[in-house]
């Protein structure tokens, strides 16, 4: 039997190479010693970036951007069948990990220094989620009320230029009063405002796909947009759903449109008078191959769609064990005297309508709620 251990360097840095996430290239390095000081670790690109502050934001102080990971991850336990989990972790500043709520983000408590041993689990990367923390002093005009307040923003990102050493992103802008997109590039460290197409002005939702960032707004207009600002219109979806959604899934943008059961309805979501989900039906849209246009989907197959606060993603039901697909699951705010008094999550089942409170479907909590993951936390 070939000794592995002895495999030439040179092997070892083509298959290094070819490997897209950190957490593949750590896996790679954990199978002996010989091979760890064969492979470098290459070093964490953007994890928490300074960002300069737009000409017009007079009450920024900061801006800083950070990722989060969502991972599925794989008892490998003997003796016993395997256990799957999606969990989010966020890597601070001195190095710890932390958990997260994988569609909220909202840290779970108990995992404070998360601890994950490669030689028990199999940990396989999902998708990255960006997010822009501000801190903003309000009050400046009454300075007995000033107060500095980190609010978080959901981005699109992209790393761009030869090495993938600098990047691009693009945010809802919020500064100015004047609505539209940001669009940052590392390069040029400078912020750009882009409202020349109305589907700018009211953004709700923004991704990044195939080298484009994307844009949907509330009434489904829709801009394609690169990193040199050339931008392209999609087709009009033409619709006033409460909330739009953009996630791949197979390789194809989708867009998913949440519709209120009747016109006002939004102030019924996660108040203290009404508590379930307050959404009707759910609608799905594929981008085309030319890009220029929606085209409805009816059924997703073996597809889950997992739909967060700040961003989105998709996962095979055949990889999470006793989930069925054709599935959404979406978290949506709770609220308490005005206050957000945490998230509530539900499963939606496409084919036949039926929803439900997440602890009715025991095995998506399960794979949400990792309490019996068994890992070190400090």
């Amino acid at each position: 039997m070939a000794d592995w251990s002895q495999l030439p360097r040179d092997l070892l840095h083509l298959i290094a190479k070819r490997l897209k996430t950190r957490i593949d290239l750590l896996r790679l390095r954990s199978i002996c010693s010989s091979w760890r000081s064969s492979i470098a670790l290459t070093p964490k690109q953007h994890r928490h970036t300074p960002i300069p502050t737009t000409d017009d934001s007079k009450f920024i102080l900061s801006l800083d951007l950070s990722v989060h990971t969502v991972y599925l991850i794989e008892s490998q336990q003997e003796g016993s069948p395997p256990k799957r989990w999606l969990v989010k972790v966020f890597e601070d500043q001195h190095g710890r990990m932390h958990l997260l709520d994988p569609l909220s983000s909202s840290k779970v408590v108990g995992f404070d220094n998360l601890l994950l041993d490669l030689r028990e689990f199999k940990v396989f990367e999902l998708c990255q989620e960006h997010v822009l923390h501000r801190t903003a002093m309000y009050g400046v005009h009454e300075p007995w009320r000033s107060r500095p307040v980190v609010e978080v923003d959901k981005v699109a990102f992209m790393c761009v230029g030869p090495e993938n050493n600098d990047f691009a992103l693009v945010t809802p802008h919020r500064d100015g009063g004047g609505g539209g997109l940001a669009f940052f590039n590392s390069r040029i460290q400078q912020w750009i405002t882009i409202g020349s197409h109305p589907a700018t002005s009211s953004c709700i939702a923004v991704t990044h796909f195939e080298g484009k960032f994307y844009a949907v707004d509330t009434k489904g207009r829709t801009i394609s947009i690169d990193q040199f600002l050339d931008s392209k219109v999609v087709t009009n979806l033409g619709s006033d759903a409460y909330m739009k959604y953009l996630v791949e899934a197979g390789g194809e943008l989708l867009v998913v449109e949440a519709y209120l059961p009747f016109p006002n309805a939004e102030g019924l979501i996660g108040s203290e008078s009404h508590r379930g989900l307050c959404i009707d039906y759910f609608e799905v849209s594929k981008l085309n191959k030319e890009g220029d246009k929606w085209v409805k989907v009816n059924s997703l197959g073996d597809w889950v769609l997992f739909l967060g606060i700040y961003s989105s993603f998709s996962v095979l039901a055949s990889e999470l064990p006793g989930c069925k697909g054709n599935c959404i699951v979406v978290t949506q705010p709770r609220w308490k005297e005005f206050n957000l008094d945490g998230h509530d999550t539900y499963v939606v089942e496409l084919e036949s309508g039926r929803s439900g409170p997440l602890e009715n479907y025991p095995d998506f909590s399960k794979l949400l709620f990792p309490g019996d993951m068994g890992t070190s936390s400090t």
